[in-house]
């Protein structure tokens, strides 16, 4: 009797629409949403604050470049995890990874429902509108668009990554040209506690550079396209980070911007440019934002796929549709993030959720790419790009060093009150670690109730599946 095919996704991204999605997703909400309300806490030294919190993603590029080279699969972080460390690493940082995107489009969408709301306002100031019903909306909207089909997803991604590239040049271009050196002083008039809890939370908006290698499966040529897309990706977003910030708070009072809030960018543009200026800045925020809320939904259904084919969740959450795509997975990922937004935070308490799942996880991360090349021979063969023991021992310190120093300001900072002393009870802290907790309890449940069906769990965890492994061999690439 033949053996059943494996199901697997198909390889139709191509090397632009990768870059569109990994940029897209990690410019969108910080550029537009957080900028101006770290402005607020910070001031004009936002600029410098995001580029130093750019310094972990050097790390991470590293190593990411080394394991989507390596595994070009389907939910790769996840993958690597439990082949390369182990099945109860992989349990618990699991659920991590679902606090963190959920999180994430949580604050990208809230974010785009009060840029549409203070767009529309600026036209008829009586206009009001719950901003949970329009978040949940795009949320269900994007969920769609991912179950018709990876083709539509990618090219929609596309088109919406040049339209806020093309908005956001025109606005630091702009920026630039009309600085008033009197906004930059003083420099840091929060301090220096302030500025620095300011890079821990502005180092959320790289996390999403990790999301790449989760839809490894459907990248045309992955071994040369992920890595490549890596490094494109990471280029343009460092240069918008530095460009678009400073921009704004060289041309507004910072005060001003942390007052206005996500709408500062916006009011700015309609300062320094003629009348169409606003629109071409809306267009821009829109376009980043969408872009965020696709790939983030895009990402977390294949994360959850992954995990079904090896039976951390039910065989059914791995079942595909007729286009393709991860069905059940999508409606989970819905759910999780319509009932996200129903009981929502403020918006830095979710970034800071997203930044310490994410550090542990890059920690990880880092750690296992350390030893691809001893644990999964075969495949660390087929990789385009080889890093010797040094450049990898290079990635794994330099990514506990400022990911692991980023995770422990982050505790901190979850301490602290408005003036800065450490009285508060650290929610997000307890959160966090509660959801670790889950993650091994259900890892360790899941287990149990399956050796009871006769099915080795562990054992599914140590090798690769089907599916995965024919992605892996880029069987759909011939």
């Amino acid at each position: 009797m033949a053996a059943e095919k494996p199901e697997v996704m198909q390889r139709k991204v191509g090397l632009w629409q990768a870059v569109a999605m990994i940029t897209g997703l990690v410019v969108g909400a910080g550029i537009f949403v957080l900028v101006p309300r770290l402005t607020g806490m910070t001031g004009p030294s936002v600029y410098l604050a995001f580029m130093i919190a750019c310094l972990p993603s050097i790390f991470v590029v590293l190593y990411e470049i080394q394991l989507t080279g390596t595994l070009p699969v389907t939910g790769a972080n996840y993958v690597t995890v439990t082949r390369v460390l182990s099945p109860f690493w992989g349990g618990a940082i699991s659920f991590s990874a679902v606090l963190a995107i959920v999180a994430a489009n949580i604050l990208v969408s809230v974010g785009f429902s009060h840029y549409v709301i203070a767009f529309l306002q600026s036209f008829s100031p009586a206009f009001t509108m719950d901003y949970r019903i329009l978040a949940i909306a795009i949320m269900v909207f994007f969920s769609l668009i991912n179950y018709f089909g990876v083709s539509i997803a990618s090219w929609i991604q596309l088109v919406m990554f040049l339209a806020f590239i093309t908005g956001m040049i025109i606005f630091g271009v702009t920026g630039v040209i009309n600085v008033n050196p009197a906004n930059l002083k003083p420099l840091f008039p929060g301090g220096a506690l302030m500025f620095i809890g300011v890079i821990v939370v502005a180092s959320y908006v790289w996390s999403g550079l990790l999301a790449l290698a989760d839809i490894g499966g459907e990248v045309k040529n992955p071994r040369r396209n992920l890595p490549l897309a890596l490094i494109i990706s990471f280029i343009i977003i460092l240069v918008l980070y530095t460009i678009q910030p400073f921009a704004l708070v060289s041309t507004m009072n910072w005060q001003e911007v942390g007052k206005i809030g996500s709408a500062a960018i916006m009011v700015d543009a309609g300062r320094l440019l003629p009348g169409w200026g606003i629109y071409v800045i809306f267009i821009a925020a829109m376009g980043a934002i969408l872009t965020t809320v696709n790939a983030l939904t895009w990402s977390a259904s294949r994360d959850l796929l992954a995990w079904a084919r090896d039976g951390m969740f039910p065989k059914a959450v791995a079942h595909l549709s007729r286009f393709k795509t991860p069905d059940l997975a999508i409606l989970i990922i819905i759910i999780l993030e319509v009932l996200g937004v129903l009981v929502a935070a403020t918006l830095d308490k979710y970034a800071l959720a997203s930044v310490m799942a994410t550090c542990l996880i890059q920690i990880i991360l880092a750690w296992c790419v350390l030893r691809i090349p001893k644990k999964l021979p075969e495949l660390y063969k087929k990789s385009i790009f080889k890093f010797n023991a040094f450049w990898r021992w290079f990635a794994y310190i330099g990514t506990v060093v400022t990911s692991g120093f980023i995770l422990l300001a982050g505790i901190l900072l979850d301490t602290l009150d408005d003036k800065g002393n450490p009285t508060k009870i650290p929610w997000v802290v307890l959160i966090f670690a509660g959801t670790l907790v889950l993650g091994v309890i259900w890892y360790t449940s899941r287990r149990a109730y399956l050796r009871g069906k006769g099915v080795d769990l562990d054992g599914n965890l140590q090798k690769v599946a089907d599916a995965t492994l024919a992605e892996a061999e880029e069987r759909l690439s011939l």
